[in-house]
């Protein structure tokens, strides 16, 4: 240890090679893991140089020192990644569950995705671009009107004329369902 304290790099190297087994097969003892004990054991020995002038031959020897240094550094390890997973358990448990749909109520969705891609099918190019441009990407008038080199009134008109066009032919399959009938609904 005096002579790792003086920065001789092959005293570390000795150790190494005399206890890095021992030092190992405690470390994967703990936790389970031979990528997870290898790093308890770099950690341990990097621990052993920095706090070379800590070690008192009178509290034990060089292997018990390092012995008690990896025990403790896969103690904490395991009981990090025990506690990460109990966190992670927690926050699953709270996290909202998925509605379960009944039949009836899937059908009518997938009779609304059918009617809204068929819709949108049916709009000329350059409006449903522009709506998706929007919608999906997020982007205001001014920045579509700019990144397509286009006038701002021309991207409000093919919205405009898109979205009245869609309203119109969502009407007649939404009027079917119940919805926008004139009835208490609206």
């Amino acid at each position: 240890m005096r002579r790792i304290c003086d920065g001789d790099d092959d005293a570390i190297a000795e150790i190494y090679d005399r206890h890095a087994s021992v030092a190992y097969g405690l470390a994967l003892k703990i936790v389970r893991d031979a990528l997870e004990a290898e790093d308890v054991v770099h950690d341990a020995f990097v621990a052993i140089v920095e706090r070379a002038d800590q070690y008192r031959a009178e509290r034990g020897t060089v292997v018990a020192w390092l012995v008690t240094t990896v025990r403790n550094l896969a103690l904490d390890r395991a009981r990090r990644r025990t506690r990460r997973a109990q966190i992670t358990d927690e926050e699953l448990r709270h996290e909202p569950s998925e509605p379960v749909i009944d039949p009836e109520s899937r059908s009518v969705l997938d009779l609304e995705r059918r009617a809204v891609r068929a819709a949108l099918g049916g709009l000329p190019a350059a409006q449903r671009a522009t709506l998706e441009t929007a919608f999906f990407e997020g982007l205001s008038y001014p920045e579509i009107a700019e990144r397509d080199g286009v006038p701002l009134g021309t991207v409000k008109s093919r919205a405009a004329r898109a979205l009245s066009a869609l309203r119109v032919a969502l009407e007649g399959p939404l009027e079917m369902q119940g919805v926008g009938s004139g009835g208490e609904d609206e």
